[in-house]
């Protein structure tokens, strides 16, 4: 407990970190409470300790225009542009982790009969993600870097798999290009990751059936995706108006402004 205190006193660690720092000393505390049974008792006083409560927010995301913007900035007629424009074109195409783009094989991408890529998940399974058609720049990048089917995607100038290092680079790189010219896209650090949350909040604002966007995640529960849901309030607003419009045609006019906002306001709460 002197721990945590000092974590929140001294060191200022946000809830969220304690909560890390505190569910490792749970796990450790688990494997004394097998090991060593006399301890036991210790083991459980401190599997009782409480997590702190956690605010819960919406992914920090990027509109459509910043994306755009970042993909526009690269110059995809040299050599290194276009590798680095297949890069983070699949990444956000895909929405996958930015681990999973680094283990990608040539193999694991197919563009015949819809394309899609495989990447490897939890089980040693292969999940299939759709990639738009529209998405020709990495076959344009294997006519230029041609590799085998067992060779990495995107391997580094040493032909050895790229880093996470390497993609975040590559991403404040034409992030911070883009936002030279173009000074309302998104104010704050850009990394890879962000462009996972970026597509899966424009699926959920373009109204993709939750589940969906779920599985083309990779969630393992809907719950964690229904994060993406809270991201845009107007979404709310145009599905209640939707709703009503589609039961009681005259329900739209029939509520006040104010008794509208207030239902939206309380079920965004439930949210």
């Amino acid at each position: 407990m002197r721990f945590l205190s000092w974590l929140d006193m001294e060191r200022r660690n946000s809830p969220a970190a304690r909560n890390v720092r505190l569910a490792h000393l749970k796990s450790f505390f688990h494997y004394v409470r097998i090991e060593p049974p006399a301890l036991a008792d210790q083991c459980e006083n401190v599997m009782n300790v409480h997590f702190t409560k956690v605010e819960k927010r919406p992914p920090k995301y990027m509109d459509e225009d910043s994306v755009s913007h970042i993909l526009h900035a690269i110059n995809s007629e040299s050599r290194d542009g276009i590798r680095h424009l297949a890069i983070l074109s699949l990444l956000y195409d895909s929405g996958c982790r930015v681990q999973k783009l680094i283990d990608l094989k040539v193999k694991n991408i197919q563009f015949e009969k819809g394309q899609r890529i495989y990447v490897h998940g939890k089980g040693n399974k292969y999940r299939e993600i759709p990639i738009t058609p529209s998405t020709k720049i990495p076959k344009k990048y294997l006519k230029i870097f041609p590799h085998s089917g067992n060779n990495v995607l995107f391997p580094n100038r040493k032909v050895e798999p790229l880093t996470r290092r390497g993609i975040r680079y590559i991403m404040h790189k034409y992030a911070t290009t883009s936002k030279k010219s173009n000074s309302n896209d998104f104010n704050e650090v850009a990394h890879p990751h962000l462009l996972r949350h970026s597509k899966a909040t424009h699926l959920a604002n373009a109204g993709v059936n939750i589940y969906n966007v779920r599985d083309f995640l990779g969630h393992e529960s809907v719950a964690t995706t229904q994060i993406y849901l809270a991201s845009n309030p107007e979404i709310t607003r145009k599905a209640i108006e939707k709703v009503a419009s589609q039961t009681v045609s005259e329900s739209v006019d029939y509520y006040t402004e104010s008794e509208k906002q207030s239902l939206i306001d309380y079920i965004e709460a439930l949210i």
